[in-house]
């Protein structure tokens, strides 16, 4: 049951990136693909080409920003629940404008909630490829070939460094997309400002 709900999640924040905070594609579902998609995996399929693999080092680096992240990210959800529940009254409004920027505020919120909770999923796989990227099956040497151990230590070190660059700039993208609506629903919050105190 869970895991049908981080389908859940996972399908709002996928659709989120479509459409703006009033329900516009934003663009061509095939355009915002190729950007979303095709982006993160030719910068991975680059890097494990020039033989950039992860070390100690940089996943030390890349976890404390992430971390930093969803740690903000969690705060973020707070902020929105907090704005919300205060808008909920506008909701039942029967002055038009204050109507429409409440439910404008709500589909804002549920979008915002199901990206950063993706986002927050995202930032916990990246964290295990990139331990997974380090391991090593050199005990392995006991029970087969030192060619075939190695072999599979280099099929290994590709995959899980390409999951974790690939998953990785997928996050960076969501994470500007959260960013850009962030901005656009503040921006929207100022210039209705005079209707939210209206009857």
């Amino acid at each position: 049951m869970k895991i049908l709900k981080l389908k859940d999640i996972r399908k709002e924040a996928i659709h989120s990136l479509y459409y703006d905070n009033r329900e516009k594609l934003i663009s061509s579902k095939l355009k915002l693909n190729l950007f979303y998609y095709g982006i993160p995996f030719l910068l991975s399929t680059i890097l494990i080409c020039l033989n950039q693999l992860l070390n100690e080092n940089s996943i030390t680096y890349f976890i404390t920003g992430i971390s930093i992240f969803a740690g903000l990210f969690f705060n973020l959800l707070i902020v929105v629940s907090d704005k919300m529940e205060k808008r909920k009254k506008m909701l039942h409004s029967t002055y038009e404008p204050t109507h429409k920027y409440a439910k404008d505020y709500k589909n804002f919120s549920e979008r915002l909630i199901a990206s950063i909770s993706y986002a927050i999923v995202l930032s916990i796989i990246i964290i295990g490829l990139m331990f997974f990227s380090q391991l090593n099956f050199v005990i392995l040497e006991f029970f087969f070939k030192k060619e075939y151990v190695e072999y599979l230590n280099k099929i290994s070190d590709c995959f899980f460094n390409f999951a974790s660059y690939f998953i990785g700039f997928q996050f960076i993208i969501l994470l500007l997309h959260i960013l850009t609506d962030i901005y656009d629903m503040l921006i929207h919050d100022m210039n209705t400002n005079e209707y939210q105190n209206e009857e």
